[in-house]
């Protein structure tokens, strides 16, 4: 009997998986953030789209990051039930600071807090949101949690049909596979499930008030398309890809499959760097980015999220002090909400911008505001 090629390659990549040490939780979520942080650094290095920050420093991460940092900022032990949630008041609080030091951005992220436009919310893809998943899964134990979670953090920026189903389905991979969970079949199996389970009208019954724009403006049948969404998945997760849609999960599958195993093989991706980092246990010391520290030191936080090592009061802001960081001096000292202590370490203008630089304990931020905002 003749055993397939492809079988043998999929039973000998999972040999390799197994034959290496035995990882623990910790380790695993660690080899995620690390690798993740380092391949968007190299994708915000090498990019020339942002034209805000044109002197890049090697190293510097992007908006990506930064949104997967008020991600984890934003976390809070949840009162009701038994898991960790995005506290919306801070995450919206974030998002309004970030405007003025991001690394680059994209139009839902834009629209999400400042001139909201239902055509954006309905049409763009916000791909902030492949970062912003991971802490929500690695500060859960419980999937219906984590699910609940990813939907309604989904659809505080966009509402687009694939990228809400494919972060369900990423989100159930990073689930399964930080409880240990390396058989590629299995996975499937679970992904199949998932998505039969995923009813458009249960959705919209339970998470209706969480959708930014009314579901009547979507620029085309809902009910159909996002029926049609569901078929593409099944499709993907039977081997047979008609449209590239799920890029990312795509990508995400050959790397389970053993088809990817190098990083010379994937573009600069913080998902993809992430999981490839994750599944081949890369901890090379060469990966150096901003913050290093301060980054890696995330990783032990959400653990303490999730084991409910944190007291939630120590998280909650019960009023938000959010002076406007341009009016002070060098040299000069303040507190706010959620940067802490702050100092302002130097000042500088461009013909368009006024820049400050204000050290805070978690690094660095380099806030700016346009001379004439249009």
């Amino acid at each position: 009997m003749l055993v397939p090629i492809s079988f043998i390659h999929k039973l000998c990549y999972t040999i390799r998986i197994e034959q290496r040490s035995v990882d623990k939780l910790e380790d695993r979520i660690k080899y995620f953030i690390n690798n993740a942080v380092y391949g968007d650094s190299l994708r915000y290095f090498a990019s020339k789209s942002d034209t805000i920050n044109q002197k890049k420093i090697k190293g510097q991460w992007s908006y990506i990051v930064e949104l997967f940092i008020i991600t984890v900022k934003s976390l809070i032990p949840s009162m009701n039930v038994e898991g960790t949630i995005v506290e919306y008041t801070r995450f919206e609080e974030e998002i309004k600071l970030w405007i003025n030091y991001r690394h680059g951005s994209n139009k839902p992220l834009i629209s999400s807090v400042n001139k909201f436009d239902d055509r954006t919310y309905w049409v763009e893809n916000d791909d902030s949101i492949y970062a912003r998943i991971f802490p929500i899964v690695a500060a859960n134990t419980q999937w219906d949690i984590i699910l609940s979670e990813i939907i309604k953090n989904v659809l505080f920026t966009t509402g687009n049909i694939f990228v809400l189903q494919e972060c369900i389905m990423l989100s159930k991979i990073l689930y399964l596979i930080l409880n240990s969970q390396k058989d590629y079949d299995k996975i499937i199996i679970n992904l199949k499930e998932e998505i039969i389970q995923l009813s458009q009208k249960e959705l919209i019954s339970k998470y209706n008030k969480y959708y930014r724009a009314d579901i009547a403006t979507f620029p085309g049948n809902f009910v159909i398309d996002f029926e049609k969404t569901r078929i593409e998945l099944l499709n993907l997760f039977n081997g047979k890809t008609i449209n590239n849609n799920f890029y990312i999960l795509g990508k995400v599958l050959d790397i389970l499959r053993g088809d990817i195993e190098e990083f010379n093989q994937i573009p600069y991706n913080f998902f993809l760097y992430g999981m490839l980092g994750l599944i081949v246990q890369n901890n090379s010391k060469t990966m150096e980015y901003k913050d290093k520290n301060f980054i890696q030191s995330l990783s032990d936080y959400l653990i303490k999220l999730r084991k409910s090592r944190i007291n939630p009061e120590s998280l909650y802001i019960k009023s938000y002090y959010m002076p406007d960081v341009f009016k002070y001096d060098v040299q000069e000292e303040f507190n706010h909400s959620l940067l802490n202590r702050c100092k302002v370490i130097n000042k500088e203008e461009t013909e368009k911008l006024f820049i400050t630089y204000i050290k805070t304990k978690s690094g660095v931020y380099r806030f700016f505001k346009f001379k004439n905002p249009v």
